[in-house]
């Protein structure tokens, strides 16, 4: 009787222990092992709790007038999808660093935006979360094809593009009138009809941002073949030698005429002899300019531009660490929807990601300026390296093109040390 009374005693006790203590679960090393498989498939998961109803944490790079725009939208989008969220605003010349230490440790936001060309990237080292699976993948289709192809890789789509700019060639339309042209220039007795009418007029040609790679190489791919660092390396292994005699002296005769800046070079709307009649600059600033101008509409030129090969793209990712997924979707869903994309374009100039609202703001603008007919804004050729290897290699001459831009080197030079560089 002894021993049965001891094994009472022992079921009384434990019961009693099972009720003053309803926060113990006898699951919890089953549940601490599910999790643990979730951290092993998802390297960079989160130490937030995931009890929790945490707010979604958004990460941008953006400059601050920008960002206020962005923040602005971001709430709406936010109360409108029910969705909590805080936004976090990094400079954007150390936004790289910031993100690759944070996803180190595994305290990464939820929602990031990412240059589109570095979604790959980010998504080879099982950073990003796989948006096939979310709520997204419906809206995903009515992208444009070029950007979504940025952020696919081994058969997901990592990325949801938000919006992108493009690099343009400006011209005032008089000015090319005069030079005997009725659009702007592809060949090389085209740019010398405008080199001399620029002679006669006692004015420098062309204005560019030599600090901006990607503006000053997308200017040099314009030309016939192209003379930008990427294709010239290219061009070591290939037979062009002919084609490149040709594209080295017509750099050299367009380099006297070029004026250089460290900044945003400023376009005339207006036919003063302070600016020039040519610009390279990306779409944004082209477009803001001109809206700032508070010159009278009726003296203002006609103004023709096309776009350069070099396309900036940026896109929202969700982060493999997100506990938050179903909701950072949802709110990526109202950012990116047809509202939200032209309220974005209107305050910004960055074109939508949306191909229907793309085609709408791009017959507007053809309607406004002289663009050539049936462009696209993104190449047609096939792009011989993927865009961060591209990236990688126009960094690395950048130096080179600077060099030739100021006049410190000849053409020749300038391709002789890229071709000769291993």
């Amino acid at each position: 009787m002894k021993r049965r009374h001891q094994v009472v005693l022992f079921a009384v006790l434990l019961l009693s222990l099972t009720i003053l203590s309803p926060s113990f679960d006898f699951r919890g090393s089953q549940l601490n092992q599910e999790r643990d498989q979730e951290k092993d498939t998802f390297p960079g998961s989160s130490s937030r709790n995931e009890d929790a109803q945490a707010p979604l944490e958004i990460v941008v790079a953006m400059p601050d007038e920008e960002f206020q725009a962005f923040q602005k939208i971001a709430k709406e989008v936010a109360a409108s999808q029910l969705v909590e969220i805080n936004l976090r605003n990094e400079k954007p010349d150390t936004y790289k660093r910031v993100l690759d230490l944070e996803f180190s440790l595994g305290e990464n936001g939820d929602v990031v935006l990412l240059d589109s060309e570095e979604v790959q990237y980010y998504a080879k080292k099982g950073h990003l979360y796989p948006l096939n699976g979310t709520t997204l993948s419906k809206s995903l289709g009515e992208t444009v094809a070029e950007l979504r192809g940025m952020t696919e890789w081994n058969g997901y789509q990592w990325g949801m593009p938000f919006d992108f700019d493009s690099y343009i060639l400006a011209a005032q339309s008089s000015f090319l009138k005069k030079a005997g042209l009725e659009t702007l220039p592809h060949s090389k007795d085209q740019w010398t009809k405008l080199t001399q009418q620029s002679i006669a007029e006692g004015i420098p040609l062309i204005s560019m941002n030599m600090n901006d790679m990607s503006g000053t190489s997308a200017w040099l791919n314009h030309f016939e073949p192209g003379m930008a660092p990427d294709l010239v390396k290219r061009s070591k292994i290939s037979s062009q030698t002919g084609d490149l005699e040709q594209g080295i002296q017509l750099m050299d005769q367009i380099q006297p005429h070029i004026k250089v800046q460290s900044t945003n070079p400023e376009f005339s709307p207006t036919t003063d002899q302070n600016g020039t009649p040519m610009v390279v600059s990306l779409l944004s600033q082209f477009l803001s300019a001109e809206q700032v101008s508070t010159v009278d509409q009726d003296s203002l030129e006609r103004i023709s531009f096309e776009t350069l090969e070099s396309v900036k793209s940026r896109s929202l990712v969700i982060t493999a660490g997100s506990v938050e997924a179903e909701e950072a979707s949802r709110w990526i869903e109202g950012m990116t929807s047809a509202t939200t994309q032209l309220k974005w374009y209107q305050q910004t100039n960055r074109l939508p990601a949306k191909q229907q609202e793309l085609d709408m703001e791009s017959e507007k603008l053809a309607g406004y300026y002289d663009m050539t007919k049936g462009q696209s804004w993104f190449s047609t050729e096939d792009v011989p390296t993927a865009p961060a290897e591209r990236h990688a290699v126009i960094t690395h001459f950048h130096k080179n093109v600077q060099q030739f831009l100021k006049g410190e080197i000849t053409a020749n030079q300038y391709v002789d040390s890229i071709r000769a560089t291993n």
